[in-house]
């Protein structure tokens, strides 16, 4: 046998129904963002995990001490080493050696701002502070100059630079005495 139910009881019943309706809803739009929540937790968790093993992972560079930075592959930079112990860098003896073809007049171990306060030869590539070896001396003979275009005859003067450190060579001047050029280019 059915029941019947009042207007009351219905609306009861109903009201129930509608109660447990919007507390499932709730709980659906809860657990949604719940899962959205544990989602989102989960990937900055996993980000910053990944992105604190990338900052580890990088290797330690160190450059040693004094040595000629590589700028690009043209272009080297020698930072200061004048307070380099004598030991560190190459001797009177090797400076000579390199300097042969040349009767030698002088060898002076100086810094590079000292050689280009006298000759007003800068480059932005040398630090000033940085240790030079200048050798000055003449040859006799016939010297080709400027990739032969032109020879000095007789008693050409040479000043050559040398790093006090690694033996590079920054530069050679040919100073030919007045009346002794031979031009091959008008």
């Amino acid at each position: 046998m059915m029941q019947t139910l009042t207007l009351s009881d219905r609306l009861k019943w109903y009201g129930v129904v509608s109660i447990l309706s919007i507390m499932k809803r709730i709980c659906t739009m809860f657990n949604i963002f719940t899962i959205t929540s544990l989602s989102a937790f989960i990937f900055a968790s996993t980000t910053t995990l990944l992105l604190v093993q990338t900052v580890i992972a990088k290797p330690i560079q160190t450059k040693p001490v004094n040595q000629p930075i590589q700028f690009n592959s043209r272009v080297r930079i020698y930072p200061a080493n004048n307070s380099l112990p004598a030991s560190r860098l190459i001797t009177i003896e090797r400076v000579i050696k390199k300097s042969s073809k040349m009767q030698i007049t002088e060898v002076k171990l100086t810094t590079y701002e000292e050689f280009a306060a006298k000759t007003g030869e800068y480059k932005s590539s040398i630090s000033n502070n940085r240790m030079v070896w200048i050798v000055t001396g003449f040859v006799q003979g016939e010297l080709s100059m400027s990739r032969g275009r032109s020879i000095c005859t007789v008693n050409a003067k040479i000043v050559e630079v040398t790093d006090a450190e690694t033996s590079d060579s920054f530069g050679r001047s040919i100073y030919c005495p007045p009346n002794n050029v031979i031009n091959f280019m008008p």
